[in-house]
């Protein structure tokens, strides 16, 4: 959610295979026929018309965006469209401008412009094509190498506290969670209400590998910890649907935020040997989503049996196993679940 170069239309009727592209501020439904009536307006470009466009006009990019600006696209920009447009001479600086005005570009870019809680952000296609990019990056060191792009390429860009939230969800995919805490609290430093990144690093900070240091450092890192998972909590009451996101998806998506942020303060209070507030909040967690993880049964497991009530704790290790089965987790489950089976004879 990038600098990029505005050009601006030319006040000129153009003629361009066959297309007319008009001057601002005169549109094509103004046309009027000889009869008097309103001229109908043209068709979107078709991804062939683009691509010759810009082969006709490779030292005159602003005939494009002008022709592109007035009618439209009828395709979207998914990988292979791309390609051929790259191919055809469309540069960095073209594509978020075709970009935006594709059918699925302009909720896309809606989204990328709109905080969770429903604020408009004033950015560039530029900038939000490669937030686009950075979200959409499959590989987490790819991910991270991008954010660190586009930090160099737009320093001031308002969407730079979700290009770290990018990053430190990256970095969390990796195992990294100092670069995970690094980055959320980049990320928070310029928007103190991301709500992905409060969740982010509400997760993280109560880790073993996190708590290090004096009883005290501890402390204010569960602190912190319940502190930014309830301000998370609070803004997801605000949240708000994307352009074309279904109910049921955006349904899904909050509760999943909220399982996260349930989550967190579960392992807060396990650190402080609260099992029974612990016990709350994973149940909380796992009734909040459709698709509790394998860490949300066991970490409930784990309390369930610190509190004594081991038959709970195996019912629940057996739903962790099952949603571990074939992966190496599920072998910590069946292992503990073992355990506890023994202890009970």
């Amino acid at each position: 959610m990038r600098d990029h170069k505005i050009f601006r239309k030319l006040a000129i009727a153009l003629l361009l295979i066959g297309m007319i592209v008009y001057p601002p501020g005169r549109s094509t439904a103004q046309q009027s026929s000889p009869s008097g009536k309103a001229a109908p307006s043209p068709a979107p470009l078709s991804l062939d018309e683009v691509i010759r466009l810009i082969k006709q006009n490779k030292k005159d990019a602003h005939l494009v965006v002008s022709a592109i600006a007035d009618r439209g696209v009828d395709f979207d920009l998914d990988e292979k469209t791309e390609k051929k447009l790259r191919k055809a001479g469309a540069d960095d600086e073209l594509l978020p401008e075709i970009w935006k005005v594709t059918p699925k570009g302009k909720a896309n870019m809606q989204a990328l412009l709109t905080t969770p809680s429903g604020v408009q952000v004033q950015a560039s296609p530029a900038e939000a094509f490669a937030l686009r990019d950075i979200q959409n990056e499959p590989d987490p060191d790819h991910r991270v190498r991008m954010a660190d792009e586009f930090e160099k390429k737009f320093p001031s860009s308002p969407l730079l506290s979700y290009v770290f939230a990018a990053a430190a969800k990256a970095h969390q995919d990796k195992g990294d969670l100092d670069g995970t805490v690094a980055a959320a609290r980049k990320s928070l430093k310029l928007d103190p209400d991301n709500t992905f990144s409060l969740v982010i690093l509400a997760l993280v900070l109560p880790t073993r590998q996190q708590l290090q240091g004096s009883p005290s450092e501890i402390r204010q890192k569960l602190q912190e910890t319940e502190t930014d998972a309830n301000l998370a909590l609070a803004l997801l009451e605000k949240l708000r649907p994307w352009p074309d996101e279904t109910d049921e998806q955006f349904k899904q998506r909050k509760g999943s935020l909220a399982a996260d942020a349930h989550f967190a303060l579960g392992m807060a209070a396990t650190q402080e040997d609260h099992y029974d507030d612990a016990l709350t909040q994973y149940l909380i967690a796992i009734s909040s989503t459709s698709k509790p993880t394998f860490q949300y049964y066991y970490r409930l497991a784990e309390a369930y049996a610190s509190v004594g009530q081991v038959p709970q704790a195996i019912d629940t290790l057996q739903k962790a196993s099952d949603v571990a089965r074939g992966t190496p987790m599920q072998k910590y489950a069946d292992d503990f679940m073992a355990e506890l089976k023994q202890k009970g004879h």
